[in-house]
C-alpha cells in the first residue's frame, strides 16, 4: 500500500455492511403512509445510496407525498432516523476483509472515510468501533462528498492518480471521476445499482477479494 497516496472509503455497504439497517429505517418512518409510499421509498434509497438522508426525505416529500417539507419537521425526521439507526449501525458486522486492509494500511497509506452520513453521527460510529486509529479524517455530510475530496487533495498534497476510492453508488463514482481518482466498486452482486448505471466499473464482492 505504500504505492498509494491514499485510499478513500464510503461507509455505509462499503466498510461495513449497513445498507439494509438504514432501509428498515426509512420503511419505519414512512410507514404510516401506506405500502405504496413505502416500497417508493424503499426503491429509491437502495438506487440512491450516497444521497444524504435529508435529501432523500425532501425528496420523498416532494415527489412522493406531493408536499413541501418544513425545516422543523426534517430535522425532527433526521433525529428519528439516527435513533433508529444509530446503535444497530454499531453492532452491524464489517465488509469481509476491511479492518484488516485497514491495519495493513496504516502507517503505509492514509486513509479516509467520504461518506453521506451527517459527520458528528459518522465520527461517533467510527470512534465506538475503535476505529479512529486507521483514518487520518471521517468526512460527512453536510458537505459533498466531491467537495470532501477536493479539498483533501490540497490539504494533504495527494496525486489523484495515485489514490482510490472505494465506494458503491452512483455518487462515489461520480465524486471520484470529477477529482480523477482511480475507482473500485464494493458491491454484494452483479445486480448492485451502481453496477447497473455503470457497467464497466472495476468491483469486488468485499475487501478480501480485493486483496486476493
Amino acid at each position: 500500500m505504500k504505492e498509494y497516496d491514499a485510499l478513500f472509503f464510503d461507509f455505509d455497504g462499503v466498510l461495513v455492511d449497513s445498507v439494509e439497517v438504514k432501509t428498515q429505517a426509512f420503511e419505519i418512518l414512512f410507514e404510516r403512509y401506506g405500502r405504496d409510499i413505502r416500497e417508493k421509498v424503499v426503491e429509491h434509497h437502495r438506487d440512491n445510496g450516497g444521497m444524504t438522508r435529508r435529501d432523500k426525505f425532501r425528496h420523498y416529500y416532494e415527489f412522493f407525498l406531493g408536499k413541501t417539507i418544513q425545516e422543523q419537521e426534517l430535522n425532527q425526521l433526521c433525529i428519528a432516523f439516527a435513533n433508529i439507526v444509530f446503535e444497530k449501525v454499531l453492532a452491524t458486522p464489517a465488509i469481509s476483509g476491511a479492518e484488516e486492509l485497514l491495519a495493513k494500511c496504516r502507517n503505509r497509506a492514509p486513509c479516509f472515510v467520504i461518506s453521506g452520513t451527517p459527520v458528528d453521527e459518522l465520527r461517533e460510529i467510527v470512534r465506538q468501533r475503535g476505529w479512529s486509529k486507521y483514518f487520518k479524517e471521517v468526512c460527512g455530510a453536510p458537505v459533498t462528498k466531491a467537495e470532501h475530496l477536493q479539498m483533501l487533495l490540497g490539504k494533504y498534497a495527494l496525486d489523484p492518480a495515485n489514490c482510490i476510492f472505494f465506494g458503491d453508488a452512483v455518487s462515489d463514482y461520480e465524486a471520484a471521476v470529477e477529482s480523477q481518482i482511480p475507482f473500485i466498486g464494493i458491491l454484494p452482486d452483479p445486480e448492485a445499482p451502481l453496477l447497473k448505471a455503470v457497467p464497466n466499473i472495476r468491483w469486488f464482492r468485499n475487501f478480501r477479494d480485493f486483496v486476493r
